[in-house]
């Protein structure tokens, strides 16, 4: 018999270790993990504690959404972490577009899942990783939005997509020490700020999108 899978969750901008989908996992997984990855302005804390996760926690599948799935695919890029990975409306594209690949080298099952209605992380924004010819790669587009909660959580695709992408026989763990862990966040620090280098004004332009997103939310909430 197959034990449960460790689940290690990266919770999105708005969300938290309460959040719905951290909720979920813990109900339907015993062995899951999510840790407090707040505040995400400060990006070098999340990305240390996101690294001291994976050395502490060892899990066997990492589930990214939104900000979360931002921080995932840095761990992928920098080989941080080798293991299945589900990816949901990670919001990479938002910050750096330059950033939309995966390694070519990377053997284990990776899902990424997009909504149809999202407006947070339009479909078109992930269209470079759409049209990835990685054969463990899967792009998923549901008909949600941005919280993908009806078609993950309601509909339990969420937990359908970790039990068909999890293989307890290989160990994905290669953080193997503490100082291991500094060296690879000084690693993913380095190519992150080249990212800024490179893309200066796509973060600052995100970030006035989404105010603006938010601020016509409110004022339609108060009509």
């Amino acid at each position: 018999m197959l034990r449960s899978p460790r689940v290690l969750f990266f919770h999105g901008l708005e969300s938290g270790i309460y959040g719905r989908k951290a909720l979920y996992l813990a109900e339907h997984f015993p062995n899951s993990y999510t840790p407090n990855l707040k505040p995400y302005y400060l990006l070098p804390v999340s990305l240390w504690k996101a690294i001291k996760a994976i050395y502490n926690f060892k899990p066997d599948i990492i589930v990214g959404s939104s900000f979360g799935g931002f921080i995932a695919m840095i761990l992928l890029q920098a080989r941080v972490w080798n293991g299945h990975t589900i990816l949901l409306a990670p919001a990479t594209g938002l910050l750096f577009k330059k950033r939309l690949w995966l390694p070519i080298d990377h053997k284990k099952n990776i899902v990424i899942v997009a909504g149809k209605n999202d407006t947070t992380v339009p479909l078109d924004v992930l269209t470079p990783l759409q049209q990835l010819s990685l054969a463990n790669v899967q792009f998923l587009v549901v008909e949600d939005d941005h919280r993908l909660n009806q078609s993950m959580i309601e509909q339990n695709q969420l937990r359908d997509l970790i039990n068909n992408n999890y293989q307890s026989t290989v160990a994905t763990n290669t953080i193997n020490s503490y100082f291991h862990c500094v060296k690879l966040w000084l690693m993913c620090m380095l190519s992150l700020t080249m990212s800024f280098i490179r893309e200066p004004f796509t973060l600052y332009n995100t970030i006035q999108r989404l105010r603006k997103q938010k601020k016509a939310i409110i004022e339609t909430d108060e009509r």
